[in-house]
């Protein structure tokens, strides 16, 4: 039986970066390449402090610790404006190995959404930028709702963003919601939001021994979750076009 149903899973939040979409830490080193061409020196050590945060806050934190004598307002408008196109160009214009972080993860969430288990994505990305990520890889017709940090009062670690998307999808008790992710924040909010199930997963930023203190659950990546028997044939007619094409030839993703 899945450990989603087994748990009385209700909704299954997913983190983007790292979690459902692999994308070899661009966003942490477009950060980096944003703040050193306002001329801050970022050394690598400090970019630990940034995994799973408000990209947002992130840059206001840093700039507003290191910058003191300043008025900041400016520069931290140029960083968030510099940050987004550096990651338009890095995820859409260049060459690059963006991808889902398993190709058969959106069926997957079918599956779940077919188990009467919700799905939602959050992130602390932009707003702009999360719509134009989903869009991009074709994930609205495979998920519930999505949000960003953007939307609500605070990030992560807080939990305002899980608790915001109980709300709009009528999760009474958080204790019948789960999340997943790939950093301390993302298990963090979980725990702040008293979610019945955190599950941290290797294909991302943080390892193991990170992400042992604070997870239910340890996993190579999100497929690991998918135990669930597959869709029924006439269910899948609800699969995006080109899958039911590889259903329907019984070729390999």
């Amino acid at each position: 039986m899945s450990i989603l149903i087994k748990n009385n899973i209700k909704l299954l939040v997913c983190d983007m970066a790292g979690t459902t979409i692999n994308e070899g830490g661009i966003i942490y080193k477009a950060i980096q390449s944003t703040l050193c061409n306002l001329g801050f020196n970022i050394n690598n050590s400090e970019m630990h402090k940034w995994y799973g945060r408000d990209k947002s806050e992130v840059m206001q934190s840093y700039i507003t610790a290191n910058n003191r004598n300043e008025d900041n307002s400016l520069l931290i408008k140029q960083a968030e404006k510099d940050l987004l196109k550096c990651l338009e160009q890095k995820y859409f214009e260049e060459d690059n190995n963006v991808r889902l972080i398993d190709s058969n993860v959106l069926t997957f969430f079918d599956k779940l959404r077919y188990n009467n288990i919700k799905v939602a994505l959050n992130t602390g990305f932009p707003m702009k930028f999360q719509s134009r990520l989903i869009n991009h890889f074709n994930m609205n017709d495979s998920i519930d709702a999505y949000i960003s940090s953007e939307q609500v009062e605070r990030g992560r670690p807080h939990p305002h963003m899980i608790h915001k998307l109980a709300n709009d999808l009528d999760i009474h008790d958080t204790r019948h919601i789960a999340k997943i992710g790939d950093t301390i924040p993302d298990m963090l909010e979980g725990i702040n939001a008293k979610c019945g199930l955190n599950i941290g997963v290797l294909s991302g930023a943080e390892d193991y021994d990170g992400l042992y203190p604070f997870s239910d659950i340890i996993m190579n990546n999100i497929m690991d979750l998918d135990d669930l028997p597959p869709l029924p044939s006439y269910q899948q007619h609800l699969l995006p076009p080109y899958q039911q094409f590889l259903l329907k030839y019984n070729i390999s993703s």
